[in-house]
């Protein structure tokens, strides 16, 4: 979470967000050119937890306001708690960490990939819009990994860098970065189509 005390500058919109992205690729290729694949983990990480927060966001899972919370439109909330099984009143719904999101994720694709009897208006929008995701298998590889390997070997180097043989680490951090990025890629033309759906703006979602 960031630190309240020590805000930096948010960008205000799509066309700064687009620079964003620019300049930090920018810093990406220059790093992986050079062999400082360490950063070149950091900038891919925050890249996919900007586009898992994305994923959720355009299909309506959570607020306008604040892309780690649930949205506050009250039918859809009780709908987003029915596909994702969650029961108990205080439960959390694990939007604002990056194993959460890809977690929530898959059990979205999961769902759209049942049988049902019975389902709103959304949920039917959901489906028909999720359901050649929930059915590429490129998209399930590339899910699976940046859940399972991917993030667990970039969270070793995040907090045991120093008690990892150095040779050994070196020996990871290249394919790491490629499959990384390979995988976020997919993840950001996936999340794009996504969008084209106006899931929000069809079912008014704040």
């Amino acid at each position: 979470m960031a630190d309240a005390r020590f805000p930096i500058q948010r960008v205000t919109d799509n066309k700064e967000k687009g620079v964003s992205y620019k300049e930090n690729f920018k810093r990406y290729n220059k790093a992986k050119a050079s062999e400082f694949y360490l950063e070149c983990l950091w900038i891919l990480y925050a890249m996919i937890e900007d586009r898992t927060s994305s994923f959720l966001y355009y299909i309506g899972f959570t607020s306008e306001k604040n892309r780690s919370s649930v949205t506050g439109t009250k039918k859809i909330k009780k709908e987003i708690r029915e596909i994702l099984e969650i029961k108990q009143q205080n439960a959390k719904y694990r939007f604002n960490t990056l194993s959460g999101k890809l977690t929530r994720i898959k059990e979205l694709l999961m769902w759209c990939s049942k049988e049902h009897e019975t389902l709103t208006d959304y949920q039917k929008a959901l489906i028909k819009t999720l359901k050649p995701v929930a059915d590429s298998s490129d998209f399930k590889n590339a899910l699976n990994y940046l859940e399972s390997e991917w993030r667990d070997k970039r969270n070793q180097l995040t907090h045991s860098l120093f008690n990892k043989n150095p040779n050994a680490v070196f020996a990871e951090l290249l394919p790491l970065v490629e499959n990384g990025y390979t995988a976020a890629r997919k993840l950001d033309a996936t999340i794009r189509e996504i969008k084209k759906a106006s899931i929000r703006l069809k079912f008014k979602i704040q």
